[in-house]
């Protein structure tokens, strides 16, 4: 029943890629997800935070489109940004969507420039999305989904202040936020960023 819900290319991706059956998170977030509305999302590691935001944003953006990005996925460090990168192209491989990977150690003006020639959704460190942000050489105004995941990580950095800027200069989005605990630090931006989101815990 959950893969019926999902366009065909993306259920044969998870179907070729080992997705058998949907952890509780998924088979919770996503459907709420899909209705638009704003999301907090809690679970230990393994609990699939970060393929239910691939999932939601190949499902909700379906095919390439224009050039401006229309989501945003902000994690805390490289590691996790290659990461979801690598299930990106696994479970985007029947779509023509497009991602462009920013991370610290990448060249800063190579990176602007990829994005300014065309992608769908950037993912990357949340630090150096908002250089690029600051810089304004980011074309923000398409975004739909703006996602932080391990967010009680990104919380730890020394950001706030521009993601609070970046996310009211948007136009209006859904905003998904995914953790292993919903602590003060994650609040902070729940509350700020957030209208009347759902919450969703799971304990595996």
């Amino acid at each position: 029943m959950f893969k019926e819900k999902l366009h065909k290319n993306l259920a044969a991706a998870l179907a070729a890629n080992g997705f058998d059956s949907p952890k509780p998170l998924q088979l919770k977030c996503i459907p709420k997800i899909n209705g638009g509305s704003d999301l907090i999302g809690i679970g230990p590691d393994s609990s699939g935070k970060s393929s239910t935001v691939l999932i939601s944003a190949i499902q909700k953006l379906v095919s390439a489109f224009e050039d401006a990005p229309r989501a945003l996925i902000l994690v805390p460090d490289e590691e996790k940004a290659l990461q979801l990168m690598d299930q990106f192209k696994k479970l985007a491989s029947g779509t023509d969507l497009r991602a462009e990977l920013v991370v610290d150690s990448g060249k800063i003006d190579k990176q602007t420039e990829a994005i300014y020639f065309g992608t769908d959704i950037v993912i990357g460190t949340a630090k150096r999305i908002m250089e690029i942000y600051i810089r304004k050489n980011f074309n923000i105004t398409k975004i739909k989904i703006l996602a932080f995941d391990d967010a009680d990580e990104i919380a730890k950095l020394n950001v706030f202040s521009y993601l609070e800027r970046l996310s009211l200069s948007l136009p209006k989005c859904q905003h998904l936020v995914f953790a292993k605990e919903l602590n003060v630090k994650v609040e902070k931006i729940t509350d700020k960023f957030l209208i009347n989101p759902t919450v969703v815990e799971v304990n595996e």
